[in-house]
């Protein structure tokens, strides 16, 4: 169902928001640590946008849901790198430059990423022609203008006014995610006739999409034997994916509510295991078993 006219126009807005406070934390120095860490960077890229989104793509196929939430599945899996990721690495004692650095080329790498696994997802769920209204190019001026210009404005007043940055950075931050709370309660109401059935729906691939990525995430790092901060940084980074960005694309751009849904249930779900994850490192099993 359409959103309407107020919501395609709102949310966009609150996003830019968040972006543009998002930017007011970033410098030129945020991405430098990538240089530093180029094996854990590329295991992260790689997780992130080659593994995750065909996990999404697999859970979408394999389990009994509606076509609007595996596309709705397959739109979070696009949107990477929640803005809270890099507190829970430090919660979880990881590597939080990385983390910061990851945050800030994921942002702007997903600009380029999104609209082929969007447009991916369309056709391949709904056998519609939607794509026709929904081109790369399209797709990419929007996200750019959501997500680019506010995100390059707010570190271009933090090099110019970095005083006020710092400030400001704050309130703009916690006021667009105050109001996309909001408007996410608003979906809810929008979609309450089935919205347990969508959750029921939804519920277990979200789930399953979050624990298999954070578990790719830190096996692959294991894998290669980086040290334990990064395979933190890289789990958390790789699990925590921007709900409120997938909602944009799916409520605004889409115009439907309903492959939103996946993207509020994941968000809910990725909280609940990474703070899970936060907890198990600061307390470890074998810590907790450890005779007194």
């Amino acid at each position: 169902m359409g959103t309407g006219f107020p919501l395609q126009v709102v949310l966009p807005l609150i996003i830019a928001a968040l972006m543009f406070g998002i930017g007011m934390s970033l410098s030129i120095h945020s991405f430098a640590h990538l240089l530093l860490a180029r094996q854990a960077a590329t295991i992260a890229f790689f997780n992130q946008f080659m593994i995750l989104p065909l996990l999404a793509f697999f859970l979408a196929w394999a389990l009994p849901m509606p076509p609007e939430l595996g596309v709705g599945l397959v739109i979070l899996a696009a949107c990477p790198s929640a803005s809270t990721s890099n507190l829970y690495t430090y919660l979880a004692r990881g590597d939080t430059a990385l983390s910061i650095s990851l945050t800030a080329f994921n942002k702007m790498f997903s600009v380029i990423t999104i609209p082929f696994y969007v447009n991916l997802a369309v056709t391949s769920f709904t056998h519609t022609n939607k794509t026709v209204a929904l081109t790369f190019s399209d797709t990419f001026a929007r996200l750019a203008l959501l997500v680019l210009l506010p995100t390059m404005t707010g570190m271009a007043i933090r090099h110019g006014f970095p005083a006020y940055a710092g400030k400001a950075q704050r309130y703009v931050k916690r006021a667009a995610v105050a109001s996309l709370a909001l408007l996410i309660a608003w979906l809810i109401i929008q979609e309450r006739h089935s919205l347990v059935d969508m959750l029921f729906a939804a519920g277990p691939a979200a789930i399953a999409l979050c624990i298999l990525i954070m578990c790719c995430g830190y096996g692959i790092s294991s894998l290669f034997s980086l040290p334990d901060a990064q395979r933190t940084a890289i789990t958390l980074e790789n699990g925590m994916q921007s709900g409120g960005m997938a909602i944009a694309i799916a409520a605004g751009i889409l115009e439907s509510p309903a492959m939103a849904i996946p993207a509020a249930v994941y968000s809910l779900a990725m909280y609940l295991l990474a703070g899970a994850f936060v907890f198990m490192k600061n307390y470890p099993l074998t810590t907790q078993l450890q005779p007194r």
